[in-house]
């Protein structure tokens, strides 16, 4: 049969032909513009599937060539021809496309590369390791405790050295990174702009955004226009923003509010508001906020694994992007950030790798909240601010931040998306972009979000990050000297030294400390024989290792806010029980509920704003 298209002049109505000869096809579906975001149960048409390179279109209405134009503007096809299609099937491809994209977003990765894929979780013959270590500890306090405290000990200790020798190395290479970014950090001002950052008003984001409207909430646009490189707007890619939002019907209002202020054409941004189908509330609450037309509201189909990767992937198939960016729903993002990334894409020469993503700095907007948040800021300051920065220098894997990650969309569809079984996806994309022979780096720019100021929440967080890393590890490690082979030897000291280490060294950390301390303080009363250097490198863990980290970290949250902050990395050592704890959480977790999402409230301290944060409704930009 031969289709009738609409490439006719104005005024003209189009005969259709019959849907039923046609397949639909996903794939092009989404590729057309369908969202899965229509508030009709049974939309007057839907895109269909294509022949010839032309899309094809079922529709329940006459083809009119009002029908045509709105199509056309929809899509965004130069061209598209008419299927005639009765409610009834419209409705039940509605519901095939729904069951497709939740299916693709959740089994999609591990169907297509099931030895990357958490899914399986530990491998069989993994699990061996555990459960004899398991084994010899219990046998050993039977045999003998105090040979079973050596052991302890010295793996406890020589795991501290190594996670704790990782990053103070890394922290103290940041300078020599540092000098080399700013030669291309300030170019993302000298791109020629069209128009100030568009001016926002009621209109853009009803009644809330009017505090958005005033001078102020503009000046923060970016940095001034300078000699040098120019690129019109007209000229600049999509840019699709992906906000992964579940129980978060109080702040999801405020990211909308946030992405107005950002430095970016408005026709070039392709904001994905990615709604979990049975959240009523935020979704209500993201409707309520009447969002541009810049902005959409994605449904998410219902499914398992209920997860941010899962979500996450949904976005990606339906995105329309160049480049794709993560944000969380409390994120405050710097305006200049998507600027200052397509400038990091753009110069990048090619000669160690296609850079296929780089990552902002993430910090708190409240880190004077209580104790808890100070320490959670001193944590993020050091890695972000240091520690990544002079591991980029290295062109070792970089485990990627939650949010502010942004891509070039089509390296992160080459190797398959987020793992959705998962829960540290994060850092487990950083380490599969550098496998696939991409190369990711850090960009001057900071998003600001929200610390979590509750004990039990940020233990169920910190939890989901060690339990993650553990499944990244294992899933890596499935067969190690391939993966060694493959990768070389920068990857293994950063498996070593961060994905492995890092939960290793807070697994054993009260092992360590408390030994350590036992020894020194009441070695005369409890004579269990230490090795004389198994004692001296306990010793240069206790003292060495934490001075270092206490050091490094008060000297980048002292340059990231204020010494009101920075001082308090002297509770370091203390802090780090409480990721012990987190640690034997996330290993029993690891066990019995590997894909567990725990997550984190937000919203819990989103009235607070540290007098050290005053920019007009964004936090200061860091010292460097």
């Amino acid at each position: 049969m031969t289709v009738s298209g609409v490439r006719g002049a104005a005024g003209r109505e189009q005969q259709a032909g019959e849907v039923s000869d046609y397949r639909l096809d996903p794939r092009a579906v989404v590729g057309a513009g369908w969202d899965a975001s229509s508030e009709s149960p049974t939309p007057d048409w839907i895109p269909w599937c294509r022949e010839h390179d032309e899309l094809l279109v079922a529709t329940s209405r006459p083809v009119t060539t009002a029908l045509r134009l709105s199509v056309l503007d929809s899509t965004g096809q130069p061209s598209v021809g008419f299927l005639y299609a009765d409610p009834h099937q419209i409705c039940d491809a509605q519901e095939q496309l729904r069951l497709w994209l939740a299916h693709e977003a959740a089994e999609g990765f591990s169907e297509a590369t099931p030895n990357f894929s958490a899914k399986e979780g530990i491998w069989r013959r993994q699990a061996v390791l555990p459960a004899l270590a398991g084994i010899l500890i219990v046998a050993g306090a039977i045999l003998d405790w105090r040979v079973l405290v050596v052991v302890l000990f010295g793996l406890g200790s020589v795991s501290f050295l190594i996670s704790s020798g990782y990053k103070v190395a890394a922290t103290f290479l940041s300078p020599v990174r540092r000098f080399q970014e700013r030669r291309i950090a300030g170019s993302a001002g000298r791109w020629r702009r069209g128009s100030a950052v568009a001016a926002v008003d009621k209109d853009d984001l009803g009644e809330d955004a009017v505090p958005l409207g005033t001078a102020d909430s503009r000046q923060e646009a970016g940095p001034p226009e300078l000699a040098g490189e120019s690129m019109v707007e007209d000229q600049m890619p999509v840019y699709s923003i992906l906000v992964p939002v579940f129980h978060e019907a109080a702040v999801v209002a405020s990211i909308m509010r946030s992405f107005l202020r950002l430095d970016y054409p408005r026709e070039k941004l392709d904001v994905l508001i990615l709604l979990e189908e049975d959240d009523v509330e935020t979704i209500q609450a993201a409707r309520a906020a009447e969002p541009p037309r810049w902005m959409r509201l994605i449904i998410v189909p219902a499914g398992e694994p209920r997860t941010k990767p899962r979500a996450c992937n949904v976005g990606l198939l339906l995105c329309r992007g160049e480049y794709v960016v993560i944000y969380d729903a409390e994120d405050r993002p710097e305006p200049d950030q998507l600027r200052k990334a397509l400038v990091s894409f753009r110069h990048d020469s090619g000669r160690q790798g296609q850079l296929a993503c780089v990552q902002a700095s993430l910090n708190f907007y409240n880190p004077d909240y209580n104790l808890l948040t100070r320490m959670f800021a001193i944590e993020y300051a050091q890695w972000f601010d240091f520690m990544l920065v002079g591991l980029a220098g290295t062109r070792m894997p970089l485990p990627l931040g939650g949010t502010s990650n942004h891509f070039k969309r089509s390296a992160l569809v080459e190797v398959g998306g987020w793992d959705p079984y998962n829960v540290t996806e994060d850092a487990d994309l950083g380490i599969r972009l550098v496998a696939s022979g991409y190369r990711v780096d850090v960009i001057d720019s900071t998003t600001w979000e929200e610390a979590t100021p509750q004990l039990m929440p940020w233990i169920r967080q910190r939890t989901r990050w060690i339990k993650g890393y553990l499944v990244t590890a294992a899933v890596n490690l499935r067969r190690p000297a391939r993966w060694l082979r493959h990768n070389g030897g920068r990857a293994a000291v950063t498996m070593a030294g961060l994905i492995v280490g890092t939960p290793a060294n807070f697994l054993l950390y009260p092992v360590t400390l408390a030994f350590t301390l036992c020894a020194w303080l009441l070695g005369p009363l409890v004579q269990i024989r230490l090795p004389h250097d198994l004692l001296v490198l306990g010793l240069t863990n206790l003292v060495v290792m934490n001075v270092l980290m206490i050091i490094a970290s008060g000297i980048a949250a002292w340059r990231r806010y204020n010494w009101r902050i920075g001082i308090f990395a002297i509770f370091l050592p203390v802090y780090w029980l409480l990721h012990a704890a987190a640690a034997w959480r996330a290993a029993y977790q690891l066990i019995f509920d590997p894909h567990r999402w725990e997550k984190t409230p937000h919203g819990l301290g989103e009235d607070y704003q540290d007098s050290m944060v005053d920019n007009h409704g964004l936090a200061h930009t860091a010292r460097r």
